[in-house]
């Protein structure tokens, strides 16, 4: 494709056209019957739109690669990758009846301002060439890293004792965790942590379908870290050490990278506190009231 058919592409992708589209043919043409595009779209549809398409996006990802992710680490690999695994699958059921329901509310949570968003109040834009193809390029990973320095603050602030009891506890009621688990949080837990996604594009330009895509990368990321399974890149914080973080409730908050923690002194090498490369070891684990104190649980 030539440069200026990936120029008209990412001019037609973004959240807006897909909640039109909606609008136009699954809802006026299909559900109604008449004709699509029937006029101006009313702000309590494009609400309920938004959140239908973020909910059910948001649930097919999460079952599809979370599946396929529990299906190969677990099953297929299971041998090389977590040989002492045995199947909890109470808790499994636990986490996917906990993870479908809050997806709900955290996608009703955030349909507002992706109802902005796509009413031309943040800083998406559309044609690649506004700002350049170099900025185009860095811009993922810009978004990268200021997410990763947004949420290691607030995850650290989640698990304040004064507040993790209220909010961030159910996350952690999961120890021995699998790819389920990604989104098993209390509504307001999963918010908070996603507000840094929302606030980048009200900072910082960012092309409509790159922002699509790093919403759906980070679905996928926070599936793979819960998989217990990483490749020990240097500075990632992969599966292992989000293990570490489950384990003893106070190390390795970051989100993608390991730089946070290491600059705040709250890095734990997975190695060092008995997480090998195949297996958890239960000596690792820390008990609640251990780290927070029986009075704030």
């Amino acid at each position: 494709m030539d440069m200026l058919g990936v120029v008209a592409r990412l001019n037609t992708v973004s959240a807006d056209t897909c909640i039109q589209w909606l609008s136009d043919v699954a809802v006026d043409r299909w559900l109604l019957g008449g004709s699509a595009g029937g006029g101006p779209m009313s702000l309590s549809r494009r609400l309920l739109l938004t959140w239908l398409f973020t909910y059910v996006g948001g649930l097919g990802l999460y079952y599809l690669v979370a599946t396929a992710d529990f299906l190969l680490v677990f099953f297929a690999l299971r041998r090389w990758l977590v040989p002492d695994y045995v199947p909890d699958w109470p808790s499994v059921r636990r986490e996917v009846a906990y993870s479908t329901r809050s997806l709900a509310v955290m996608a009703a949570m955030t349909t507002p301002t992706e109802v902005a968003i796509q009413l031309g109040h943040s800083r998406v834009y559309h044609d690649p060439n506004e700002f350049g193809w170099a900025y185009l390029i860095a811009s993922p990973f810009l978004f990268l890293l200021f997410t990763d320095s947004v949420i290691y603050w607030v995850h650290r602030g989640l698990h304040h004792r004064w507040v993790y009891k209220y909010v961030h506890k159910p996350h952690h009621s999961f120890v021995q965790t699998t790819p389920y688990a990604a989104f098993a949080f209390h509504p307001m837990d999963g918010y908070l942590q996603g507000v840094a996604y929302q606030a980048f594009v009200f900072v910082f330009p960012f092309q409509a379908a790159l922002h699509m895509a790093s919403l759906a990368f980070v679905a996928m990321w926070t599936i793979n870290i819960h998989d217990r399974v990483s490749f020990g890149i240097p500075g990632v914080n992969g599966a292992r050490h989000h293990t570490v973080h489950h384990l003893t409730f106070k190390a390795n908050y970051g989100q993608y990278f390991t730089f946070w923690d290491w600059v705040c002194g709250t890095w734990r090498d997975p190695d060092s506190l008995g997480v090998a490369g195949k297996e958890t070891a239960a000596s690792s684990q820390l008990l609640e009231e251990e780290v927070y104190g029986k009075k704030y649980l």
